[in-house]
């Protein structure tokens, strides 16, 4: 159990590294790709005919990508949580403890304490699915995808239940105990 550990732990650590270099590219492709498409709005052979917004939208995504910290602690406040999510990579992952006494008196103890272990992987994970949920939908909104809205919603939906993944794990297993 405790290898398994060790690589959710180096595999939570590296998505917490990825993660901000991928942000801050994203932002930086956003901001250039919106100042082309202002540029190209003023010219005869506008490629944004008839979707206007799309230099606008991508001027909003690389501001929601340059604070994505933010968006998800808002996604998290509204979910009633009281997380707070920071993307630096030496700030937001924490490894987690040893697999030593993984069993608790009843199995609903045994899988919180699996999540625990796991906790700072599922964090990462959250983190990485809402930025692709929100690349998806981009693309989806420029009409390179032929995914649906709703779908990109649903994703991003649970990457933040993966970031409250112990919050969630204790609300299931307290519908499943006997008394």
């Amino acid at each position: 159990m405790q290898g398994l550990v060790n690589i959710a732990s180096a595999l939570g650590y590296a998505m917490s590294v990825l993660l901000p270099t991928f942000l801050y590219l994203a932002a930086l492709a956003c901001f250039l790709f919106a100042g082309w498409g202002f540029w190209m709005q003023a010219h005869p052979s506008n490629p944004f005919r008839g979707r206007p917004w799309i230099p606008f939208l991508s001027l909003l995504l690389c501001g929601a990508f340059a604070s994505f910290d933010k968006v998800l602690n808002m996604a998290n406040q509204s979910a009633g949580s009281a997380i707070q999510v920071s993307v630096g990579a030496l700030t937001s992952y924490t490894p987690p403890g040893t697999a030593g006494n993984v069993l608790g008196n009843a199995p609903g103890d045994t899988i919180v304490n699996v999540v625990q272990l796991f906790l700072s992987f599922f964090q990462s994970f959250g983190a990485m699915a809402c930025f692709f949920a929100i690349v998806a939908w981009r693309s989806v909104i420029n009409g390179r995808s032929n995914r649906s809205q709703s779908g990109c919603v649903v994703q991003f939906v649970f990457g933040i239940m993966l970031i409250n993944i112990l919050t969630v794990t204790q609300w299931l297993v307290s519908m499943f105990q006997t008394a």
